[in-house]
């Protein structure tokens, strides 16, 4: 399938921009009354120009007025191509030299010079204009490009600018992103009868369909709103379908057109967000003073403007015609999409070049609030800017460190996943490879650091490792280091937790499990509590517990109730003789009970009660009796 290309109209006011594109595809972009009564273009118009050879063009007219290049800006970014208009009577003007440095800003490369009204000079001033538009464009993007001299009013060379650009377009590539998610800068919103709000742009990323759920980020606000797409058309006619680099209307069903001025963007859900601050490559244009950082300007995005502050990274000030990396903190959130071109504009005109100062691309539409050093930060916008997306994807997931970045919030900040090289845990989080490896090594060396702390431990659970890690590491991130580790053999794993290879769990001091084992065995059937025995031993309880739970684990004490513990052989001994007792009698009483452990009744009464919960025996009235009796 061809590829659709916008063709965007550029030039001074006046110099039959409007005419021209009227000549060539019979529509007057002119709708406004107050544009048919003042004779200039004040909105931007839409008309759809179809070449010799079947492939169709939509064409963007731009007003020419330089209180109006905003509006101009607007209609620039969504072109592939560019139809520079310069009038032969005039040549070029101040506004054609912005119009120009504009669409060198905005990256668009590949155009055609149309030199207007060749019928109002003679044929040797014509020549002499050729040559001026030639000398012009010597050092921008357009050098090289054809100049077409033509007549809207005749039709003289119409039919040579339609096979140049028909040359032009053959061999131009698309300029409008078109990966990612669907985003449509809203230049114009307006109701139709019996069909309810209508918003027209230049269609970015990815196609959109009839009865796609939508979510509207509008301008001046940061509510975004849900809706399906009623309808679409693509230059009045009605499609199910309309594809990125797309000039189309889209019907919203269930809003006001209050809620979609210019500048709003209509999106696949999820995907886009308001920025407060965003990391640019950003060029100074040639002949403007150097740009300062710190400097308070006007930034245009898509068909959005703000007031920004530029905060030049690495440099003071940026000389005319440099560039370097910087940021810009914005006034009020904005939509910002990364890959996107911008547009920088002072607030005081500079001589020959109206108030564009310069502009750029995004880079970062949310960059890390960290405190890393600056050169650091300026290697990654130079990989970022490089246009290999793996690596950017890289940078983007190694700044959130152990944090790593969810799914939804990465692929708010990018266009798309596609290169990824990252480590995935859990259903949605991304980390960086060599940060999740560090994570393995730690989870290692936390699993180390309790064993020397309590060797008594056999397993070392998850949540003593995590008590170990900084809070910011999510749960999810541990458990994938944990599960590798595993896999590594740097652990092992139970259903109680992990422990290094070969760890065994032992008392750190042997002579006082000896002391417990003994005093516990001497005990009979009347051992002392912990509570009890620990004054005997000289230590606080709560040393003792861990010691009675490895007894416990190595099979020589058995827990009874809190803080109470037998030897096994004791209990072992004591079972023998009531399954005996109670085959013999079928029952026994409380009475009969302690005169069978021969203990009072603050033993007996909790031994009666293990027996029970050991599915030994259980309770019939005030009688025990044996299960399956």
């Amino acid at each position: 399938m061809t590829e659709r290309l916008i063709l965007g109209t550029a030039g001074h006011i006046d110099h039959g921009k409007t005419a021209l594109v009227r000549a060539l595809t019979g529509v007057d972009c002119d709708r406004l009354p107050e544009e048919k009564a003042r004779g200039i273009t004040i909105e931007l118009g839409f008309a759809p120009l179809d070449l010799p050879s079947g492939r169709r063009l939509g064409i963007v007219d731009v007003p020419g007025h330089e209180r109006l290049v905003r509006t101009m800006v607007a209609g620039a970014a969504g072109i592939d191509l560019v139809l520079f208009v310069v009038a032969a009577d005039e040549g070029i003007m101040p506004q054609s030299r912005e119009h120009l440095a504009i669409c060198e800003l905005l990256g668009v490369e590949r155009g055609v010079v149309a030199l207007t009204k060749m019928d109002a000079v003679a044929p040797d001033l014509l020549e002499l204009a050729r040559l001026e538009v030639e000398e012009e464009l010597a050092g921008s993007s357009l050098a090289g490009a054809p100049i077409v001299p033509v007549s809207a009013q005749r039709g003289d060379g119409l039919d040579a600018l339609r096979a140049a650009l028909e040359e032009v377009a053959a061999t131009s590539p698309a300029r409008t992103l078109r990966d990612g998610p669907a985003w449509l800068p809203v230049d114009r919103a307006f109701t139709m009868h019996g069909f309810g709000t209508v918003v027209t742009g230049t269609l970015r990323g990815a196609a959109l369909h009839e009865g796609d759920a939508v979510e509207i980020l509008p301008e001046g606000s940061q509510q975004p709103l849900r809706t399906k797409i009623r309808g679409l058309q693509i230059h009045g006619s009605v499609a199910k379908r309309a594809l990125p680099g797309s000039r189309c209307a889209v019907n919203l069903q269930g809003i006001e057109v209050s809620a979609v001025p210019r500048g709003s963007v209509v999106a696949t859900p999820e995907r886009l967000d308001y920025r407060t601050r965003i990391d640019v490559e950003v060029r100074s244009l040639a002949g403007t003073p150097a740009l300062r950082s710190g400097a308070t300007l006007t930034v245009h995005v898509g068909t959005s403007e703000r007031s920004a502050r530029l905060i030049l990274l690495g440099h003071d000030r940026l000389e005319p015609g440099q560039r370097c990396f910087a940021r810009l903190r914005l006034a009020k959130p904005m939509v910002a999409v990364e890959g996107d071109h911008f547009i920088l504009r002072g607030f005081s005109r500079i001589q020959e070049a109206g108030w564009t100062v310069g502009g750029g691309r995004i880079l970062d539409v949310a960059p890390a609030r960290s405190r890393r050093p600056l050169e650091a930060r300026v290697v990654d916008l130079h990989t970022m800017a490089s246009g290999d997306r793996s690596a950017a994807l890289a940078v983007r997931i190694r700044q959130a460190r152990l944090r790593g970045l969810r799914e939804a919030e990465l692929l708010r900040q990018v266009r798309s996943l596609e290169g990824i090289a990252a480590v995935r845990v859990g259903t949605d989080r991304w980390l960086d490879p060599e940060e999740f490896e560090r994570l393995v090594r730690r989870c290692v060396s936390c699993v180390e650091r309790h064993h020397r702390e309590r060797p008594i431990d056999p397993w070392v659970g998850f949540a003593a490792v995590a008590s170990r890690l900084p809070s910011y590491v999510p749960e999810e991130a541990i458990r994938a280091a944990l599960a590798t580790a595993t896999e590594q053999a740097e652990l092992e794993a139970a259903g109680s937790g992990h422990r290094r290879p070969g760890h065994a769990a032992h008392v750190a001091d042997p002579l006082l499990e000896k002391q417990v084992l003994e005093r516990l065995k001497g005990a009979g059937l009347a051992p002392p509590n912990l509570e009890a025995l620990a004054p005997e031993l000289g230590v606080d309880a709560r040393e003792l517990r861990p010691v009675a739970d490895h007894l416990v684990r190595e099979g020589e004490l058995v827990r009874v109730a809190a803080g109470l513990f037998f030897a096994r052989v004791e209990l072992d001994a004591l079972r023998e003789r009531l399954i005996r007792y109670l085959r013999q009698h079928g029952e026994i009483d409380p009475a009969a009970y302690k005169k069978l452990t021969g203990q009072t009744r603050k033993y007996t009464v909790p031994l009666m009660e293990f027996f029970d919960a050991q599915k030994l025996t259980y309770r019939r009235g005030n009688e025990r009796v044996l299960r399956g009796s």
